[in-house]
């Protein structure tokens, strides 16, 4: 058997394919660069391994010229260096012209968050590939250094790991198998007096088989559930930082967001919080959704246009416009009865409260500081300015004080009641009469609602006019009827939007990839995946399709406790970087600008690395199915192949049956092919006397008279056989009985 693969591998293409890929150091290279694209660039990560395989091939041979030569060599790298950055730099200069950041903030920048770069991957591509093939070259052929290999072995995983996301389980088991692949080849390349390296097939297998079971192993292996905060790890990478600096840069100077909102999983921390609850924080709004799905803003409205002092309010209690519209309804019967408010004149409305949320921004200045929907300040930093969409202001280790009206406040059991007989066809008028009716009774209820109704005028005018250039989708139209069928108020047309989304199956899938070009229609009628971008986006489509004021908006999600104290403050919440989140606010007919969370739940953290963990053991449960099948056709493929040989020459003419015996008879005892009939029976004298075989096999290879039939050549061989075998156990258990007395021995002496 092992013959015959020898044979195979001397076949042209086997050997031509071995002179490709046979070289431990370029496989380990090129496999470094696979997990380097496929965080890049997925999708093509096949096209990059196969080119990396033959021009790693050619590095490769440039590499031994310029091992071999001691002074044309490294002039002529260093030719080859300054080219290759040439001909990088010409690719990041055309990719430059199209895209519209620069490389370097495109590099530092999590890839989930940037759109794809063709030229910008290109370049990527062609420095990785340079570097990585020369330095894992330089530290097996040239310097032995493993430990070395396996700190080059981390730039890809610290690619991985800096952004929270999970490797590829085949690409891990595949990246460590070839790096103790690298190790042994290295350790058996280098000169070393207690190492000899065995050129042969068996070697190779032995080899194979120590890469296998490894694998296997650390596959299988259960791995610890990791609780422990990996924000000293990304600390310790100073590019991590860089990274948050520049996705606030980036967000700061474009009018623009696309779909990269909610995809980050990294763990740094950017605010402490000392909050009542959890909030959904605002930082930046948006107006215009595109085709292209994207949003943009109007200045006007999404930036501030003026300053928000110590103590100035920015926003009403919607408690109290509540409470003067069920005034007007307890004073004037026609009112109450004209929209419906008869039964709730009684209603006693909870105390709306006002609460306050503390931030501190942690590691660099901040131009946008989170806040919640309702709310106005009071300020304990240097400055602060505050819109009615956006907070603005903030520096490092000081603690901003924003006061706010709590959004939960409309879900009160005695207000949902109210809100459910408020629509925005009506509710003009409905302040409009209600202001009438307590002019003289409740002048400052009446001024309140004479602020509301310019809001509120406002809100439409500001729908009107995203209306004209918005996207506009007949798809989304007809689902927005379909789901708010039947229903009249503001608020239960809005909370039906909302649960749409968990009642109709949608998931919330971070590592999802949704097709080029592809926007809220393809969201909300084909995919049902996506993150809270794609949530937020459909909400605020589907409100003002049916004539809803709402209005995307970008800040964060305040969820993660904390249990330490910062700054003789009672810090119980940590906003980090991939708490990112969208969000819509619809305008609510007797409330006012609410906010709303269409997005479903997702798996947390430790359930996505238990699923990896669970994916990794399953394709090591494959490799251990392989490996075992492997080792039951070795085990018994000497059985099979003896089997099926003997009923072979059987078919054979007696001279070719002499001819196949005395070949095989010689791979069985390894012996040479040189070896003659007469030195292989002095061979099988230990265990086979007879000489009858050995006779018959001369005369009829010699050209003699045919003595024997096949049957009987077949017969003497199994004679034969069935000798040498008894005689391997013999001398087996005979080797076991003198090593089991020589241990006896050294037991006795010891005593």
């Amino acid at each position: 058997m092992w013959n015959q693969l020898q044979e195979l591998t001397r076949h042209p293409a086997a050997v031509f394919l071995k002179k490709i890929i046979g070289d431990p150091v370029q496989l380990y290279a090129v496999f470094l660069v696979t997990t380097v694209m496929y965080y890049y660039h997925s999708g093509m990560v096949w096209m990059y391994t196969v080119i990396a395989v033959f021009v790693s091939w050619l590095m490769m041979r440039f590499y031994d010229f310029v091992a071999r030569h001691k002074w044309i060599g490294p002039l002529t790298y260093l030719v080859y260096m300054f080219a290759g950055i040439e001909i990088v730099g010409m690719i990041t200069r055309l990719g430059q012209q199209s895209y519209p950041i620069s490389f370097m903030v495109w590099f530092l920048t999590p890839q989930n968050v940037v759109t794809f770069s063709g030229w910008y991957t290109a370049s990527i591509y062609l420095l990785m590939l340079g570097f990585l093939t020369s330095t894992v070259y330089y530290f097996s052929k040239i310097r032995y250094r493993m430990s070395m290999q396996f700190l080059i072995m981390l730039i890809p995983l610290s690619l991985y790991a800096k952004e929270g996301l999970q490797m590829p389980a085949v690409l891990v088991i595949i990246l460590l198998a070839s790096y103790f692949l690298l190790m042994i080849y290295c350790r058996q390349m280098h000169n070393q007096t207690e190492i000899r390296y065995l050129p042969s097939f068996h070697g190779s297998m032995s080899i194979a088989v120590y890469v296998l079971g490894f694998s296997i192993i650390a596959a299988i292996v259960p791995k610890p559930t990791v609780t422990a905060d990996r924000e000293f790890i990304e600390n310790a990478m100073s590019y991590s930082t860089w990274s948050d600096v520049l996705m606030n840069a980036i967000s700061m100077f474009t009018d623009t967001t696309d779909n990269s909102v909610g995809t980050s999983n990294n763990t740094r921390t950017i605010y402490y919080v000392a909050s009542p609850e959890p909030l959904r924080l605002r930082t930046q709004t948006y107006s215009y959704y595109q085709s292209d799905d994207s949003w943009n803003v109007i200045r006007e409205y999404d930036y501030p246009s003026q300053d928000y002092h110590t103590g100035s309010e920015l926003t009403y209690r919607p408690q109290d416009v509540l409470q003067a519209i069920l005034d007007a309804a307890s004073q004037d019967a026609d009112f109450a009865e004209t929209y419906q408010l008869s039964d709730l004149t009684a209603t006693v409305l909870p105390e709306q409260n006002l609460r306050s949320v503390a931030l501190c921004c942690v590691y660099y200045p901040v131009q946008v500081l989170p806040s919640p929907t309702r709310s106005f300040s009071t300020v304990t930093a240097n400055y602060l300015t505050i819109s009615k969409t956006n907070t603005f202001g903030g520096s490092i280790g000081d603690w901003v004080d924003v006061q706010y009206y709590s959004d939960t406040y409309a879900r009160y059991e005695a207000v949902i009641p109210i809100l459910q007989k408020l629509s925005g066809a009506e509710y003009a008028s409905l302040l409009q009469d209600a202001q009438t009716v307590l002019s003289q009774t409740a002048p400052e209820e009446a001024t309140l609602l004479g602020e509301i109704q310019e809001e509120y005028q406002e809100a439409y005018a500001y729908l009107d006019t995203i209306q004209k250039q918005d996207f506009d989708s007949e798809i989304i139209r007809n689902l927005a009827k379909q789901i708010t069928s039947g229903l009249t108020s503001d608020f239960d047309k809005a909370n039906a939007i909302q649960n749409y989304f968990l009642e109709a199956g949608f998931v919330y899938d971070q590592a999802y990839q949704k097709p080029s070009g592809s926007n809220a229609e393809y969201f909300l009628t084909e995919s049902k995946t996506g993150v809270c971008y794609e949530y937020a986006t459909a909400m605020v489509l589907l409100c003002r399709s049916i004539g809803l004021p709402a209005r995307y908006v970008q800040g964060y999600n305040l969820n993660q406790m904390y249990d330490g104290n910062f700054r003789f403050r009672d810090c119980n919440y940590l906003i980090k970087v991939r708490d990112a989140h969208a969000f819509p606010e619809v305008y609510i007919s007797g409330y006012g600008w609410l906010s709303f969370e269409p997005t479903v739940p997702s798996m947390d953290m430790l359930e996505n690395q238990e699923a990896e963990n669970k994916n990794v053991a399953r394709w090591g449960f494959v490799l251990l199915v392989f490996a075992g099948i492997s080792g039951i056709i070795y085990l018994y493929l000497p059985r099979i192949r003896e089997s099926l040989f003997r009923k072979r020459i059987l078919r054979l003419a007696p001279s070719e049956t002499a001819a196949a015996v005395f070949r095989h008879m010689c791979q069985l005892m390894h012996l040479p092919s040189s070896t003659t009939v007469n030195e292989l029976a002095v061979q099988s004298q230990a265990f086979c006397s007879e000489r009858t075989l050995f006779d018959q096999m001369d005369m009829l290879l010699y050209g003699h008279a045919e003595a024997l039939t096949p049957q009987q050549i077949a017969l003497l061989y199994q004679n034969w056989h069935d000798s040498r075998t008894q005689y391997l156990k013999e001398q087996a258990e005979k080797r076991r009985q003198e090593a089991k007395t020589k241990r006896k021995n050294q037991k006795t002496q010891k005593a």
